[in-house]
Order: structure tokens, then C-alpha cells, then sequence
């Protein structure tokens, strides 16, 4: 090889890694938000968390629930309605 040869590589080189570095600088940050979108949601959260009540207090009939969601919130629909299971007690 010539020092020509190696001069030209050299630039080959460094252009393509700083384009590939681009694309994975790319990739790594748009990825974040996918990795930690539980800590996000929790940051920019605008409701009220649901506050801590005593061991004995008795649960709420889902019919209850769904009439007070409907009452509150006259112009939406309930579509689905599930447990959190990773909330845990309280």
C-alpha cells in the first residue's frame, strides 16, 4: 500500500463511521424514550394518583365504578376496563 492509498482509506474510514455514528446516535436516542416510557409517564402524569386506603375497607361493585365513570365522563365511551396488576395493594 501506498501512502496515497492509506491517506484515501483513512478518509473512507472516517466518513463512513461518522455516518454510521449518526444512524446509532439516531437509533440510541429515539430508543430512550421506548426503554423508560414508565418513568416518563410518570414524570408528565397530570391525574391524581389513587390515595392509600385502610385493609378493611370494602371493595366498590364494578357496576358502581362503571356508573361513576359514565356520570363523570358523559361523552366518552368505556371500552375496556382491567386491574393493574403490578399496582399492588393500597
Amino acid at each position: 500500500m501506498t501512502a496515497q492509498s492509506v491517506k484515501w482509506w483513512s478518509l473512507v474510514h472516517k466518513w463512513t463511521s461518522l455516518i454510521c455514528t449518526l444512524f446509532l446516535l439516531m437509533l440510541c436516542i429515539t430508543g430512550l424514550p421506548l426503554i423508560f416510557h414508565d418513568e416518563i409517564d410518570d414524570l408528565f402524569k397530570s391525574e391524581a394518583s389513587a390515595r392509600n386506603l385502610p385493609a378493611d375497607t370494602p371493595q366498590a361493585p364494578l357496576s358502581r365504578l362503571i356508573d361513576a365513570a359514565k356520570a363523570r365522563y358523559p361523552q366518552r365511551y368505556l371500552q375496556v376496563l382491567g386491574w393493574d396488576d403490578r399496582a399492588g395493594p393500597g
